[in-house]
């Protein structure tokens, strides 16, 4: 089976590993290249982990992502979504970046 392409993205090694086990299953990062260049079907890599990208949604900010994604699939270990916001803050430094941000969604690419 042949993708159309290949990503080598960096993730906290924590989350890494709630990829591994399939708790986090949504990626949010700001709708800039090369992450708006990622489309269905692409693999992502994660340091020792790759996915494959199953759908991706654009929303103006991460009030309007968390209102419509599960925050525990973004940040499984976070206690509500305010927690999950202030986890994302963290990587991203502002709430509403000026081209919006996304939520990929993926699932571990087994392997043979």
């Amino acid at each position: 089976m042949t993708f159309r392409a290949n990503f080598r993205f960096d993730l906290e090694h924590g989350l890494e590993e709630a990829v591994r086990e399939g708790r986090k299953t949504i990626d949010v990062r700001v709708n800039i290249a090369p992450y708006a260049d990622v489309k269905k079907g692409d693999i992502i890599s994660y340091h020792h982990t790759d996915v494959k990208v199953g759908h991706i949604r654009a929303y103006p900010g991460l009030g309007d992502l968390l209102a419509r994604e599960d925050f525990r699939k973004i940040i499984p270990g976070a206690k509500d979504r305010n927690d999950a916001l202030r986890t994302l803050l963290d990587g991203i430094l502002e709430k509403n970046p000026p081209h919006g941000v996304l939520a990929i969604e993926f699932e571990p690419v087994k392997e043979d």
